[in-house]
């Protein structure tokens, strides 16, 4: 009996190591779902850009342009398609004044190369907001995030000093996410932590928490947490009977630009 348990607790944890290796190498692929833009596409929004955020590699913008504009808009998407599929979710922070910039991260869209680290994609999205930097006063510039898109735009409000960071349907961190899933794959497997908790804790702008009650893919109740941990710094909009994909263009979006804006 003894031999028996032996050989089933051995066996259960090489499934437990392969499964802990599976997950590292295809946790790329889990979080970003890039898809390209064919040549020639045309675009209803704004005028396209590239920016130039390392050697040979450019990153593809739409950047809505206003006359006398106020300020600036960022606006970084979720983890699937690209800025041509997001184009009506950019239009959501338009009619204010302000420009507004709709990127793709690397791999998406018209942008070159691919995602292949934290690091890198923090200073990729860095390297935008200097760009806007030479336009605008921080002061002016806005910080909005969607989904996946939320840990950059927090990322960027931690280290910088933007006006407001506006998140839809934020996570705790990746690894929160992966605990209430996965509980038992430790969290120092993760490549890309994007931690919310992490940088709400570091920057002084307000925040605005949007998300849906009906959210099916992040939580409702990782909104619930960041107003919860942050209570001075954040503003938690509950939008009811709204699924994780409805939130993006929920009205509350256009009230609180038009309140603030």
């Amino acid at each position: 009996m003894k031999k028996v348990l032996k050989i089933a607790g051995i066996t259960l944890l090489i499934l437990y190591v392969i499964s802990c290796g599976v997950l590292y190498f295809i946790q790329d692929d889990i979080i970003f779902r890039p898809q390209a833009i064919p040549p020639g596409t045309k675009f209803r929004f704004g005028q396209e850009v590239n920016i130039p955020v390392d050697e040979g590699v450019n990153l593809h913008a739409l950047y809505h342009q206003v006359e006398n504009a106020k300020g600036v808009v960022l606006y970084l998407h979720g983890n699937r398609g690209n800025a041509r599929r997001c184009q009506r979710q950019a239009e959501m922070f338009s009619g204010y004044g302000y420009n507004v910039l709709l990127l793709d991260y690397r791999g998406f869209g018209k942008s070159d190369g691919e995602i292949s680290s934290i690091d890198e994609l923090y200073s990729d999205v860095q390297k935008v907001y200097d760009f806007l930097k030479k336009e605008f006063d921080e002061s002016k510039i806005i910080l909005a995030g969607y989904s996946l898109g939320t840990g950059m735009a927090s990322y960027l409000a931690a280290f910088n000093k933007p006006q407001r960071l506006i998140m839809i349907a934020p996570y705790v961190s990746i690894a929160d996410l992966k605990n209430r899933i996965f509980p038992l794959i430790p969290n120092f497997l993760i490549k890309y932590p994007l931690d919310n908790d992490k940088h709400l804790s570091l920057l002084s702008c307000p925040v605005n928490l949007l998300h849906g009650t009906e959210d099916e893919v992040i939580p409702y109740n990782s909104s619930e947490v960041l107003a919860q941990t942050y209570p001075n710094k954040t503003k938690l909009t509950t939008l009811t009977k709204t699924g994780h994909r409805r939130a993006i263009f929920h009205d509350s979006i256009r009230k609180i630009l038009k309140d603030h804006l």
